[in-house]
């Protein structure tokens, strides 16, 4: 339920490779995803260097350029995989073409209710879109809690560090960020 290790198995162990990750695809529209994703409580955000959406959701605006892959979002990969420690769990937010926008991971400070209410919010299809390969460049790693607030008529969704998150959930995101080659930033 934590949600690194079947990503980033090879870099971590290379004999492991075989390690089964169960992925389940959900349709769900970027508005949605805004509005149940403050329910999840801390998570680690990793979002990839994309541009800016070309098919924006009107009435929906980014609280921060961070934020903006988050408009892109598609379909939602739920992913899982029992490692040597534990399970891990994760979500691959994707664009309509299948590139990935983000991945968010579910951590031990996480609201587990409230990851169960997003997986519920997208509705279940079978693998959408083919994976893409290559554009995968995860530019940063935040622990953060969503917000979704309305602003002037508009949705803005925003984000803050997260705080009071414990020990073992800061040191496995600092383990997933430093799998990804970056320092875990607030």
């Amino acid at each position: 339920m934590f949600g690194w290790l079947a990503t980033h198995l090879a870099h971590v162990c290379p004999r492991a490779v075989g390690v089964e990750v169960e992925r389940r695809w959900l349709r769900i529209t970027p508005r949605l995803l805004a509005h149940r994703l403050p329910a999840a409580g801390p998570v680690l955000y990793l979002p990839c260097a994309v541009p800016a959406p070309a098919d924006a959701v009107t009435g929906l605006l980014a609280g921060c350029r961070e934020l903006a892959p988050l408009l892109c979002v598609r379909w939602l990969v739920a992913a899982c995989a029992i490692g040597s420690d534990g399970p891990y769990e994760w979500l691959e937010c994707r664009a309509r073409d299948g590139r990935l926008c983000a991945r968010l991971h579910l951590l031990p400070d996480s609201d587990y209710l409230g990851w169960d209410a997003l997986l519920a919010a997208g509705m279940p299809v079978h693998a959408a879109c083919r994976q893409r390969r290559g554009d995968e460049r995860v530019a940063a790693a935040q622990l953060l809690d969503f917000r979704c607030r309305r602003l002037a008529g508009l949705e803005v969704l925003e984000a803050l560090p997260a705080v009071g998150v414990s020990a073992l959930g800061g040191g496995i995101a600092r383990g997933i960020a430093r799998a990804e080659g970056l320092a875990l930033g607030c």
